[in-house]
């Protein structure tokens, strides 16, 4: 029994290794550019194990895809279900709607901007909105549009907005406010004098995206 155990444990090893190894790779070189071999050596394993694992380059992306997109439902995936469960109605609904936006965005703050993946994982998603891949329809289907939803659903409700369509222009340009502080991340740490996203200047920009949201999301009477 404890021999299984371990064969078990140094399977999962190897294959947390390769996943890891291939954000990396992927991230910095492609799909096109990366090689198994270059994976491999990045995460101290034997070549064969990406086929044997993954049945090889093709699905080892697709893992990490997946990784990726599970890794984001656990951080906003909960968030979403309570908004989805929500009503808002009259002046307490526009209200909580507000607060809803506000909260969606400082935890993707947090994790594009203030956590160590997310670099790692914005270098995969940004090349797949260049150059998409059959991949991206998990990215797409398994994060980016239920967040989308939610926010047209909450821009709506706190702004009265009565256009779905103009809604979800509002949602995007609100998860573009967030996105831009890594996509253009060296223009913004230079052009602020940043040290790179301390907490402190995380509050920052939290306090100025909030703010934005909630100028977009304003009712004529406000």
């Amino acid at each position: 029994m404890g021999e299984i155990v371990v064969k078990k444990k140094n399977a999962l090893d190897t294959r947390e290794r390769l996943l890891e190894a291939a954000i990396d790779v992927f991230g910095r070189h492609g799909f096109d550019s990366a090689s198994t071999r270059m994976i491999a050596k990045a995460g101290n394993v034997n070549i064969a194990a990406i086929p044997y694992y993954f049945g090889g380059k093709g699905g080892l992306y697709q893992a990490v895809i997946d990784h990726i997109v599970d890794q984001i439902k656990k951080e906003v995936g909960e968030l979403l279900e309570q908004i989805d469960g929500m009503t808002f109605t009259s002046d307490t609904g526009r209200q909580q709607a507000r607060e809803q936006i506000q909260a969606v965005l400082e935890r993707f703050i947090n994790f594009i901007a203030g956590s160590e993946q997310g670099p790692r994982f914005s270098r995969i998603i940004l090349r797949e909105q260049m150059f998409p891949s059959p991949a991206y329809d998990t990215i797409f289907e398994g994060f980016l549009k239920p967040v989308v939803d939610a926010l047209s659903t909450l821009v709506m409700a706190s702004s009265g907005e009565s256009d779905p369509r103009q809604a979800t222009f509002k949602a995007m340009t609100l998860m573009g406010q967030v996105l831009i502080f890594r996509v253009a991340r060296e223009t913004i740490v230079r052009g602020l004098d940043l040290e790179g996203y301390s907490p402190e200047e995380l509050e920052e920009i939290r306090q100025v995206v909030v703010a934005n949201a909630m100028a977009i999301t304003s009712t004529p009477s406000q």
